[in-house]
């Protein structure tokens, strides 16, 4: 990355959804490391980030902005109380330490990453009670994100911020810096706190490991993470040391060294952390083998199909009528009413949107409030994710719990009942 900005997706992906959410529907270039054009996750974010940035600079609430339709990156949002409830606390928490932030602001960092540069949300200084020209430098980040948390503490993007916020402030005598993300939906308002000294201390070794990259002396280890918007992974081609990680990663879980030659051993047989290791990395897999189909594919229809394959015509998809109004006429004068399906009530969605009271809209209270009572949502399926996942772990069930139950043959009868498991 020469002589451009230092982004927010160069460090660490933010927005959006969590590898272990992709794990659960499938998806994996699409979201984590999806086309930041066509990232719907992350455009929201940016509309937002919007919103946030015009209520700082022009003294404006959230609320202001509530049934507007706002756009980016092709994605059209509208503003709705919801929306606007996010941006809320931390605009409330900027304004009581200042009331003239620097917003949306391009620093430059390239005393520690030379020819690079970043723009922070929001930065501004705040004068030490009793103490003549010196400082504390507070930085504050919104994250519009749901799916994965991230921590204020020791979060190398907002130190990255930090200093490029007290080059372009002219270098002040600080104090402390106070980290502050603003992530409404995930943890809420976070912080971090720490001495000038610590600051400096990061800044350096910033420019050990952007010398050790200049000089090459680096190792390429393909993760998840690390990889999600590496330009090269996502040609034709794609990146040799993460193509060589994927094909790898089955392999060597399933191949027993003890064999004399190569031989793929039961998976019943592999350790519990090679049989995660694979799990979590699944939706990885899937992506690249969908990638390799879609390239095996263009070639057989551009008449250079590889070698023992060919492109045929494939099954339809869903049947649709050409001409529906005629359609139409010809089942209801066939069917009569049966034509028709019954009346259905509107989604929670819609019905939020119709009937919820908002500050901008008196909606529906009395009724909103009985629909509330009567509304209900399942029990999520049990699903994998990493150790380090804020939920709690599910409670396992012991053989111990079942040492009540009566022995084969005997009269006694035990009711058990699916609610029971219901937590599970």
């Amino acid at each position: 990355m020469r002589n451009g900005e230092l982004k927010e997706s160069d460090l660490e992906r933010d927005e959006g959804v969590t590898e272990d959410e992709v794990l659960e529907f499938g998806g994996y270039d699409d979201v984590v490391l999806g086309n930041s054009t066509s990232d719907s996750f992350s455009a929201e974010g940016t509309v937002l980030h919007e919103v946030r940035a015009s209520c700082l600079e022009f003294n404006l609430d959230p609320m202001n902005f509530v049934g507007l339709e706002m756009s980016a990156d092709g994605h059209s949002f509208l503003i709705d109380d919801d929306k606007a409830d996010r941006l809320v606390a931390g605009i409330d928490w900027i304004r009581e330490h200042t009331r003239a932030p620097y917003v949306e602001t391009r620093v430059d960092l390239s005393e520690w990453l030379p020819e690079q540069f970043g723009t922070c949300d929001t930065f501004w200084l705040k004068p030490v009670r009793g103490k003549r020209d010196i400082f504390d430098l507070y930085v504050s980040d919104y994250k519009n994100g749901i799916g994965r948390p991230v921590d204020a503490e020791g979060n190398k993007q907002l130190r990255i911020y930090a200093l490029g916020a007290w080059v372009f402030l002219g270098k002040p005598n600080i104090r402390k810096i106070i980290i502050n993300i603003d992530q409404p939906r995930v943890g809420g308002m976070k912080y971090d706190e720490f001495d000038f000294q610590e600051l400096l201390e990061f800044g350096e070794e910033l420019k050990r490991i952007w010398e050790r990259i200049e000089s090459g002396n680096v190792e390429f280890v393909p993760t998840i993470k690390g990889c999600q918007f590496c330009p090269v992974r996502k040609t034709d081609a794609g990146c040799a040391a993460y193509n060589r990680w994927l094909l790898l990663m089955c392999g060597t879980a399933f191949l027993d060294p003890s064999e004399p030659y190569p031989k793929f051993k039961d998976p019943e047989q592999i350790t519990a952390a090679q049989r995660y290791y694979i799990v979590r990395h699944a939706a990885a897999l899937k992506s690249w083998l969908e990638k390799l189909y879609e390239a095996s594919l263009r070639a057989a229809m551009a008449g250079n199909p590889d070698p023992g394959s060919k492109a045929v015509e494939g099954n339809g998809g869903k049947r649709y009528f050409t001409n529906e109004e005629r359609a139409q006429r010809i089942m209801k004068h066939a069917l009569g009413n049966e034509a028709f399906k019954p009346r259905e009530l509107i989604g929670f969605t819609e019905l939020d949107r119709l009937m919820k009271p908002g500050r901008k809209k008196d909606g529906f209270p009395r009724h909103y409030a009985l629909l509330e009572k009567l509304a209900a949502r399942p029990k999520g399926k049990p699903k994998l994710v990493s150790a380090d996942h804020p939920k709690p772990a599910l409670e396992t069930v012991s053989t111990d719990d079942f040492e009540d139950l009566p022995e084969k043959g005997s009269a006694r009868r035990v009711e058990i009942s699916t609610d029971d498991f219901a937590d599970l």
